[in-house]
């Protein structure tokens, strides 16, 4: 059985290292979907070189017009692979974690396989509490397509996996940059960089800290991940 990775990346480098080299563990093939098109439709005014990578990850190019339309553009370029993680740029899995995803696939009995996140906030000593609700539709079929943000039309077994999400595990210009180039643009709250993003480093007891669903990250707390920590010293991103 064949395994592939397709990641899509703008100018999201930082964690790319730990991301990969995780991946390629247990995957035989890894592609970059380089869009040069934001989500938001605003315009990307610096495209940031990609890091050195391993050798085997090959990188797509492509101006697609929406995140489902450049995740299936990786499933398409993957089709010799029977299944596929797809993964975004800043989402980590651990290698217990990848053994359990690779051996559900190898049954052959699941169209797609989710795993729950933890989603990190500003470092990755803090987390996100309680965890978000859902699930990421990680690893998929071949025949697997998505629409919308990540969502599928087939039946989906969830796995005993935490993903760690480092969604907001960035500098001030990267969260700045990351709302005004998300999909979500048009939703983020009015002043969240200021009122929330900004104001949390003097009041880490502020609560409703998500730009678009406020009660979808209740608070951030402090917790010690030193598996995820081991993982990003690892591949040098700590």
């Amino acid at each position: 059985m064949k395994f592939g990775a397709a990641i899509p990346v703008l100018n999201e480098w930082r964690f790319m290292p730990a991301v990969t080299g995780q991946l390629l563990k247990v995957v035989d093939r890894v592609v970059l979907l380089r869009g040069y098109r934001s989500q938001s439709g605003a315009a990307v005014e610096t495209y940031l070189p990609p890091p050195e990578l391993d050798s085997r990850i090959e990188i797509l190019e492509g101006n697609w017009s929406s995140e489902a339309q450049t995740r299936n553009a990786g499933m398409d370029h993957l089709a010799d692979c029977d299944y596929v993680f797809m993964v975004d740029s800043d989402e980590i899995l651990l290698d217990g974690d990848l053994e359990t995803l690779r051996s559900m696939a190898e049954t052959g009995d699941h169209q797609a396989i989710a795993v729950k996140l933890y989603t990190y906030w500003k470092t990755p000593e803090y987390r996100i509490d309680p965890p978000e609700d859902g699930t990421i539709k990680m690893v998929l079929r071949k025949d697997v397509r998505l629409h919308g943000i990540r969502e599928i039309n087939a039946p989906f077994a969830t796995a005993d996996v935490w993903c760690r999400h480092l969604s907001y595990v960035r500098s001030d210009e990267e969260a700045r940059e990351k709302i005004r180039l998300s999909g979500h643009a048009h939703e983020i709250r009015s002043s969240w960089y200021e009122n929330i993003w900004k104001a949390w480093d003097a009041n880490p007891a502020l609560e409703n800290l998500h730009p678009v669903h406020p009660s979808a990250y209740k608070r951030a707390i402090k917790a010690d991940d030193h598996e995820l920590e081991a993982v990003l010293t690892q591949w040098g991103c700590a």
